[in-house]
């Protein structure tokens, strides 16, 4: 248990007048969040990666506990739950930056492609349409190794996987991929 507020109140102590006593709930608040306000911030950041849009999200990050705080139900320590919902934000976050970062893709060299079956494909392909095909788990995993730019490791820790089963998701999307494309390709 964190000691608060100058030593008046603990973190039980301060939870408890939250839910409690709506009069005092933003100050209660500041008192709650203060010992985790750093770390809360660098961990945004560090799943982020993006400096413009931090403040933003850390907003939304404290307006999602300040609201779930009056439900709260000690059932662990606070820190992981507040961390939960930092994380599911973050992750709702680079969610919706992917779906308005998809682009067109140009095929500049087709020849990798023409390997298989000398398949005959478009110079540009709508990537939305082959992703579509694609369930949730191997679009997001698409979506952060190629438009984030981010590295396995960095997609790990996104995800909280381990990297081996990373790499697997990755592998088993972009053979996923290929098959689509393959199969759009000759029917089309």
């Amino acid at each position: 248990m964190n000691t608060l507020n100058n030593g008046l109140l603990n973190e039980s102590d301060l939870l408890y007048v939250f839910q409690n006593n709506r009069l005092k709930r933003n100050e209660i608040f500041s008192f709650l969040i203060k010992p985790y306000w750093s770390s809360l911030y660098s961990r945004c950041m560090y799943k982020l990666n993006d400096r413009g849009s931090i403040d933003d999200v850390v907003q939304d990050v404290l307006l999602r506990i300040y609201q779930a705080l009056p439900k709260y139900s000690h059932q662990g320590a606070f820190r992981t739950w507040i961390y939960t919902i930092a994380d599911n934000v973050c992750y709702s976050y680079l969610a919706k930056k992917m779906r308005y970062n998809k682009k067109n893709i140009s095929i500049n060299n087709t020849d990798p492609v023409s390997n298989y079956n000398q398949v005959n494909i478009d110079d540009e392909i709508d990537i939305d349409i082959l992703l579509d095909e694609l369930s949730d788990n191997e679009q997001e995993i698409i979506d952060l190794r190629f438009y984030q730019d981010l590295t396995l490791l960095e997609i790990s820790d996104i995800l909280c996987i381990t990297i081996s089963a990373c790499k697997m998701r990755l592998y088993r999307a972009l053979k996923l991929l290929h098959e689509v494309l393959f199969r759009k390709s000759i029917a089309g």
